[in-house]
């Protein structure tokens, strides 16, 4: 990657000695267009995007669609002109735009935040921008102990924190205006913590499938040549059961992984049965990169998603990503949610609990991105797993849910944005992907289901079996078909018994073993990762002199006694650039 993933930021002040935007663009974005104060506003965009001017709209995502129908900039200008409440919430995430009338700037993101914004207050001032480092390096700030915390055992945020003290995630379904030095944060949805009228499981059922099956009818339309990103899971399933049986041959398919994977050979057979043209996409030449080579693309990947995700991940992935064909994404991702993805326990109708809580982390989020107890400082990690049930618990806790539906929210209001969003912010700026499980109409009536009617995948299954009961029949990566969970009898509840033993198993042997399952290329840049940092110890030494990870290890890693595990290179990767960014803040207000 050789410039910056698209992005802006924009510094409103109040009197004399705002801080430069300048610097701190450019220290991130080398080829950041910076614009000079003017009525106390200063601006700068990078990677693409045009410069910020009276009166213009910047779209930050290429694919702009209201709902299932696509909407011209002219529409967006007028929402954020009119602050539109209804339309806005009616924006398909990935979304976000932002606008400068005067010497004001107006930002949103989409009903979900699955676009990240963040923002920074200081005395005299407040700024906002895609980029948290940038905000970051505009006066001296230090880490935020908590986002540190819980990046250490999730691999993601929650609440709004970053890696930076002061710099905080604009919440879903917000707009963001700085004026005069002053920031202002308008909601344009309703507040999630208010109860939700129940829709019943056949009107649900019904609904959600019309919702799928109109949509993807609609895009289709629009972009023929749409390719739709095929696994072996359970959402793309769900989305290609909604593409009219006469629209799949000849429709164009995608699946990342090695061709022996459970996703690839699943989804290939599904292919060839309906006649789709299929595209596997591997990380083939990822282990013929230079050290050199693989650090530079890991640190442009932590950059890109601004420290807030696995940059390994997203490395392995934007590598893949260019030999793809060219043409619009369908993805599917959030539709765990519709099957009760973190439910624990069996009371669901129970209050939310510190004990639960604490089970919920240990047992389910802790698990796959945690980083290696080793690793830390005795006491950094002790705090740091208290800091991180403290936010979970606080999660859970917001709006005074019941168990499982705080469990539903805890899945859609911090994972969804969170995980998924870090990473999907800075893909949607360069390509053109839809999910329609993340249309309003889908989250409504998703979070109106009785948690009873999803756990189990009873009612996603429903939902499958609605749309083509067919496909339903087929079997999923590791888990049996859709149709074992409705259907009746021993033979189904025995499948299903035996999926879910497998699955606790699983996650037993991992918490055990303090390992997660890497992504897909994630242990070769690992290796790659470290072998740099073994050739280049300067680039981690300021690791050593903190209070987060322990010398000692740190010195068995170098020596080659150890070689980390992905989930530990990626953290340990962000916590470098973070704080590089850090120091750099201090040393430019120094001078």
């Amino acid at each position: 990657m050789t410039t910056s993933a698209p992005g802006f930021a924009a510094v409103s002040a109040a009197g004399a000695g705002p801080p430069a935007l300048a610097p701190a663009a450019l220290a991130v974005a080398p080829d950041a267009s910076c614009d000079g104060t003017r009525g106390g506003l200063q601006t700068a965009t990078w990677g693409g995007f045009e410069p910020l001017a009276d009166g213009r709209t910047l779209i930050l995502s290429r694919e702009v669609r209201r709902r299932n129908q696509p909407v011209g900039p002219e529409e967006v200008a007028r929402m954020l002109a009119t602050g539109d409440r209804m339309a806005l919430a009616q924006m398909l995430p990935t979304f976000g735009a932002v606008q400068q009338r005067g010497h004001a700037v107006i930002a949103t993101t989409d009903a979900l935040g699955f676009r990240h914004l963040h923002y920074r207050v200081g005395d005299g001032w407040a700024a906002v921008s895609t980029s948290a480092r940038v905000l970051a390096g505009l006066e001296p700030t230090g880490l935020d102990h908590t986002g540190v915390a819980v990046q250490s055992l999730l691999g993601w945020q929650l609440r709004g924190h970053s890696l930076f003290e002061s710099v905080t995630k604009v919440p879903a379904g917000r707009s963001v205006e700085i004026r005069d030095g002053r920031l202002r944060m308008d909601a344009f949805i309703e507040d999630p913590a208010q109860p939700v009228e129940r829709v019943g499981i056949e009107e649900a059922v019904e609904s959600t499938s019309t919702m799928l099956r109109g949509y993807l009818d609609a895009y289709l339309d629009d972009h023929p040549d749409a390719i739709l990103q095929l696994s072996g899971g359970q959402d793309s399933r769900l989305l290609l059961s909604a593409i009219d049986p006469r629209r799949r041959p000849g429709l164009r398919v995608m699946t990342l992984g090695a061709p022996d994977s459970p996703d690839v050979r699943i989804a290939t057979a599904i292919a060839r049965r309906y006649g789709m043209r299929h595209e596997i996409l591997g990380v083939d030449g990822l282990d013929e990169l230079e050290p050199e080579e693989a650090y530079a693309l890991c640190v442009a990947a932590a950059g890109a998603t601004e420290l807030c995700a696995d940059p390994l991940a997203w490395a392995a992935l934007e590598l893949a990503e260019t030999r793809a064909m060219p043409g619009p994404r369908i993805s599917g991702v959030g539709g765990e949610v519709a099957r009760g993805f973190y439910y624990h326990g069996r009371d669901g109708s129970g209050p939310v609990t510190e004990a639960r809580a604490r089970r919920l982390a240990d047992w389910r989020m802790f698990v796959n991105e945690a980083v290696e107890g080793a690793a830390l400082r005795t006491e950094f990690r002790e705090r740091a797993r208290e800091a991180a049930h403290a936010e979970v618990l606080a999660a859970l806790a917001e709006g005074g849910r019941s168990w499982f539906d705080a469990t539903d929210e805890l899945y859609l209001g911090q994972r969804v944005q969170n995980w998924a969003g870090a990473t999907e912010s800075p893909v949607s700026a360069v390509r053109r992907i839809v999910n329609p499980m993340l249309d309003d109409r889908w989250v409504s009536t998703i979070r109106a289901v009785d948690p009873e009617e999803k756990a189990g995948s009873r009612f996603i299954a429903r939902v499958q079996i609605e749309l083509d009961a067919d496909l339903a029949r087929i079997p999923l990566d590791g888990r049996p078909s859709p149709a074992a969970y409705v259907a009746p009898g021993w033979r189904s509840a025995w499948q299903r018994g035996s999926t879910k033993a497998t699955k606790v198993g699983r996650k037993v042997r991992q918490r055990v073993r303090r390992s997660g399952r890497p992504p897909v290329g994630g242990q070769i840049l690992a290796e790659a990762v470290t072998t740099y940092w073994r050739a280049h110890p300067e680039a981690v030494a300021g690791l050593a002199a903190g209070d987060v990870v322990e010398p000692r290890w740190l010195d068995d890693v170098l020596a080659g006694r150890h070689q980390p595990a992905p989930s530990t290179v990626a953290f340990l990767l962000n916590l470098v650039v973070a704080t590089g960014v850090v120091r750099g803040a201090s040393v430019t207000a120094g001078r």
